[in-house]
């Protein structure tokens, strides 16, 4: 049965291939395709790279959907019509002719020769009220951002994509202007708004098996949507030269960016080999370096060679890391994944007790249709990262963009225990609910180890903080890209800071309104 669901996939795949010029534009992380992407993955309804390396483009989602709509028998009735709606918001109308109805909505389309531009538009109003945490006095904010986003392509090799917002937020206690990226995205205090802004833009030339990317926009590495420990979906967007090479059995990556931080002058390079090892097993091995204080390095600009020894062919003096992540079908309708990430590692020593063996583990699954229901998703994962991880002991050399790891949020010296709950009993209604339970130990992602640590781990050792984290949201499309919902989050948080006996429960709520025009 399976077999003939993918030779109908692949004849519709042909089909739509003759019809559609090149998308390869990035479909943004936060689209509500990636959990539907990601669930039928788990249900075994198609088999790819493509979602190990976030964002995908448009034109792979359109695959991916055009597959899936061949085992749409398998599906429920509300992500068969959620599919059917994004068939349509992925599918461009071809140069010259008029858009369909059930195609994507833009404020403004331009066409000439063999050139096709779109412009859009997206709002958000949030209404937030947080009590109750350590850090800052409770606040009642209002927040109000736009977007603007353009995309296009030229022949069908060339493409490109643009977005920009700007947020204004009413109601912080915070009244601080920053431009210091060591502390985070920038900031300007605007009398009594705190005004925050970023922008992506890339261009994008594709030669089958070649697509190449140039510009500054977002670059995850991973086995699953919720964790990354090598390259975070979380990230800040990053200045960068990207390239995939993709073949039947396997695909190469590249990737060079800058990095914002302590010194303006801080790179990233990192190259990611994806293996489809049969039997629904996908093996990704990836290797990154973080260098600084000079210019962009020949060394690393070359993506066939192991950094690990380039990096000692330079002298020893940057922040190399390597990663295996893993990703494959348990049973029907059940995706298990893992990864490790070694910051540094040394075979002389015990793997599990010397600070110097710096390791971070992921593992879980996905249950597609948990126990039988068709619209009920479950997810359980557990991550541990060891003290020092992402560290160095020169400070340009830490693995952050701005002021946050690259890797895991986690930071060093914790774990985490998450429980997700997904349904969609509709296609415009989606309800979440989450369990974190996260034990940090002492030390954080700017401080190095010292001699006075000693030589062991001391994995959680002496004070723990702990925090159990209860979240959970509902959105409603109301009309097509127009969305409202909540989000409510719990986090009872004890000994914070390591502070013995200093607690406190932390409340968050939002309320959102979503137009995209």
């Amino acid at each position: 049965m399976m077999k003939k669901f993918r030779i109908v996939g692949i004849i519709f795949v042909v089909a739509v291939s003759e019809q559609v010029v090149s998308q390869s534009i990035y479909v943004p992380l936060d689209h509500q395709v990636y959990p539907l992407l990601f669930k039928a993955e788990a249900m075994g309804l198609f088999d790819s790279f493509s979602l190990r390396n976030l964002p995908i483009t448009r034109t792979e989602t359109l695959t991916l959907l055009h597959t899936m709509s061949s085992a749409r028998v398998r599906l429920s009735d509300a992500d068969a019509e959620l599919l059917d709606q994004m068939i349509g918001e992925f599918t461009d109308p071809p140069r010259g002719s008029p858009a369909a109805p059930e195609n994507e909505r833009h404020l403004y389309r331009y066409e000439e020769g063999n050139t096709q531009i779109f412009i859009d538009l997206r709002g958000t109003q949030e209404v937030v009220l947080q009590k109750g945490r350590a850090d800052r006095a409770d606040e009642q904010l209002s927040q109000t951002t736009v977007w603007g986003m353009v995309r296009g392509v030229v022949g069908n090799q060339i493409a490109f994509g643009s977005s920009a917002y700007i947020s204004m937020l009413l109601g912080s206690k915070e009244k601080e202007e920053r431009f210091d990226v060591v502390r985070g995205p920038t900031q300007v205090l605007v009398g009594n708004s705190l005004l925050r802004d970023q922008a992506s833009g890339y261009i994008t030339f594709l030669a089958k098996p070649l697509t190449l990317t140039l510009g500054r926009t977002h670059t995850a590495w991973g086995s699953t949507a919720d964790e990354q420990l090598g390259l975070s979906a979380l990230n800040e967007p990053m200045d960068q030269i990207k390239f995939t090479l993709e073949f039947r059995r396997f695909r190469f990556t590249y990737l060079h960016a800058k990095l914002n931080g302590i010194t303006t002058d801080r790179y990233l390079a990192g190259h990611r080999l994806d293996i489809d090892v049969g039997q629904g097993i996908r093996l990704g091995v990836y290797e990154t370096v973080v260098y600084a204080g000079r210019g962009v390095e020949l060394g690393y600009l070359n993506p066939l060679v192991p950094y690990h020894i380039i990096e000692h062919q330079l002298g020893d003096l940057d922040n190399n890391t390597f990663g295996i992540d893993i990703t494959g079908s348990v049973t029907d309708g059940i995706r298990a994944y893992a990864e490790i990430f070694v910051d540094d590692f040394s075979q002389d020593y015990p793997l599990g007790t010397y600070w110097g063996n710096k390791l971070a583990y992921l593992a879980g699954f996905q249950w597609a249709r948990a126990f039988g229901v068709s619209t009920f998703e479950l997810g359980l994962s557990y991550t541990r990262v060891d003290p020092f991880v992402y560290t160095h002991y020169d400070s340009s050399l830490v693995y952050t963009h701005y002021d946050a790891s690259i890797g895991s949020r986690l930071g060093p010296n914790a774990e985490r225990y998450l429980v997700s709950a997904r349904m969609r009993p509709l296609r415009d209604l989606v309800l979440d609910a989450s369990f974190g339970f996260v034990r940090r130990g002492k030390g954080d992602i700017f401080t190095p180890h010292q001699p006075e640590d000693g030589e062991g781990k001391g994995f959680l050792s002496g004070v723990l903080e702990t925090e159990r984290r209860y979240a959970m949201s509902a959105r409603y499309q109301v009309s097509r890209d127009c969305f409202v919902g909540f989000e409510g989050v719990l986090s009872a948080r004890r000994n914070v800071g390591r502070v013995l006996g200093f607690s406190t429960d932390e409340q968050y709520f939002r309320l959102f309104l979503d137009v995209n025009y």
